[in-house]
């Protein structure tokens, strides 16, 4: 299903934040709960300022002043914002879905989460060979067999050690990939698995090492209880999940039409794959039309071709066109047959991902106010960004002024041993530090100007007490919390931006 987000778990295990309003900007409200579910998954630079949470809410209320900015062009009308607004509200109202039909139903006893609690004390470290294609891994078994070690092959087939190999435990190991857990379960230490199928390919498993966590204290165990218990019940609830979306598919009975799906094969090889490989692969890059032959771009026709049918409805080209390109998901190009397989694949989610949409759509879900005050971050964050690109979309450096910047600064353009840089060597960095000021002044101009024009209220009182019951990080880490699963694969988070930090 897809559904479970770090989003959701946190939610559930986080406490209730303040929900009063510590920041007016213009029409948009910042209440406690947003500046801090802001800041505690925000970049860490903010985190090494004197008064932390101050300093983000300075960046939150810079990023309103900008959304403002792009709501008073008439932004809200791009296809860029609508079309992600949906998406994003569609997102967030199916894990309220998730959360009544799914996750309400799991229950754990006592005796299951005793035994979560042993598989997460058990640490495996794995390592594993890897082919595009079932011949490749069939090879590679064949030379095991024949006596060729494992670290050979391993050292051969190349790829860098963190793309090949996994430490974990038990628990984990089941929750994230319960396919390859089941695999390997029968393995032994320093034993490798014949050739697993996996979503992009072949691989060969060996077990290196298994360990268990040593004798913990009762603040250490209880830590320990608590990740195995939220860990099962994410496993549970995605069984259960599984179970509610194939009943959902089975029920529409989806039909992908023929000639939608060779309209959407050439439109993404239009998009990624080479001339060369759409010629080899025989992807026509035009379609006959009343006014003849045209490219796959050139005629709104091709987007109401029905692409798939189920019951009394249908999604047409331009459904999953739109669908597909505000996730951008990366198909795999290993061979012609990989290709086709992947786009079938990518049609599939979006038929489930719309049949949630239009359940939880049905049960009224996107009224629930949590859906709205989430899209409501969402939409700033995105009027934000559209906000920005507007009022830097005018920086413009020329080749000659780097070519003068060089000139007049040349003499002091030398590497660690003294030999003087060509204008080649240095030109990115004069075109960086070029950028950065100018992106400086106007920001910090049109800053002013929006200011001047939209009042700005902080409650200082209420800032000032949140910080007081944050413990400060002494270094701080960026860490990105990412929500793979869903109808809108996303950072979990809206915070504020990482450009910022030129911006002191």
């Amino acid at each position: 299903m897809g559904l479970i987000s770090l989003l959701f778990v946190l939610l559930c295990t986080a406490p209730a934040q303040e929900e009063a309003v510590v920041a007016t900007v213009g029409r948009f409200s910042i209440t406690g709960r947003d500046l801090v579910d802001s800041y505690e998954f925000g970049p860490a630079f903010v985190k090494r300022y004197p008064n932390p949470l101050r300093k983000h809410l300075e960046y939150m209320i810079y990023e309103r002043l900008l959304a403002l900015e792009a709501e008073r062009l008439g932004y809200d009308t791009s296809a860029f914002v609508r079309e992600r607004v949906t998406a994003l509200e569609e997102d967030l109202t199916v894990d309220e879905l998730y959360k009544d039909e799914i996750l309400a139903q799991v229950k754990l006893t006592d005796s299951e989460i005793e035994e979560a609690v042993q598989k997460e004390r058990m640490n495996l470290r794995l390592r594993w060979l890897y082919s595009p294609d079932n011949e490749g891994a069939r090879r590679l078994e064949e030379e095991l067999k024949k006596g060729i070690s494992f670290d050979s092959l391993y050292s051969r087939t190349g790829g860098s050690n963190a793309d090949r190999s996994l430490e974990t435990t038990l628990l984990r190991l089941e929750r994230d990939t319960p396919e390859l857990a089941t695999s390997i379960a029968h393995l032994k230490v320093m034993q490798v698995s014949s050739p697993i199928e996996g979503p992009d390919g072949y691989y060969l498993v060996r077990i290196d090492r298994v360990w268990q966590n040593p004798v913990m204290s009762e603040t250490d165990y209880s830590r320990l209880r608590d990740d195995a218990i939220r860990i099962l019940r994410v496993s549970r609830a995605d069984q259960l999940a599984a179970d509610y979306v194939r009943a959902r598919m089975e029920a529409a009975n989806p039909v992908i039409k023929a000639e939608g799906f060779n309209i959407i094969r050439a439109y993404i090889a239009d998009k990624g794959l080479s001339k060369d490989k759409r010629v080899q692969w025989d992807i026509p890059s035009t379609f006959m039309t009343e006014a003849g032959p045209l490219p796959i771009k050139a005629s709104g026709e091709y987007l109401s071709r029905p692409l798939v049918v189920f019951g009394n409805s249908m999604l047409t080209v331009r459904d999953y066109t739109v669908w597909f390109d505000i996730r951008q998901f990366q198909l795999k190009t290993h061979s012609v047959e990989v290709f086709n397989s992947s786009i079938k694949r990518s049609i599939w989610k979006m038929v489930q991902d719309k049949l949630l949409s239009w359940e939880a759509y049905t049960k009224a879900l996107n009224h629930q106010n949590e859906v709205k005050r989430e899209t409501g971050k969402w939409y700033a964050k995105l009027f934000y960004l559209v906000g920005r690109s507007h009022v830097l979309r005018n920086i413009i450096i020329s080749e000659d002024s780097l070519k003068q910047e060089y000139d007049r600064t040349k003499k002091h353009a030398r590497d660690n041993s003294g030999k003087p840089l060509s204008f080649a060597q240095v030109r990115d960095q004069l075109w960086e530090a070029r950028y950065y000021a100018e992106e400086h002044l106007i920001l910090s101009q049109t800053l002013r100007r929006l200011k001047e024009a939209y009042p700005v209220r902080v409650d200082e009182a209420v800032v000032s007490r949140l910080a007081a019951g944050m413990r400060r990080e002494q270094n701080p880490i960026d860490v990105i919390f990412y929500k793979p699963g869903g109808t809108f694969p996303r950072v979990a988070f809206p915070t504020i931006d990482e450009s910022w930090q030129r911006f002191p």
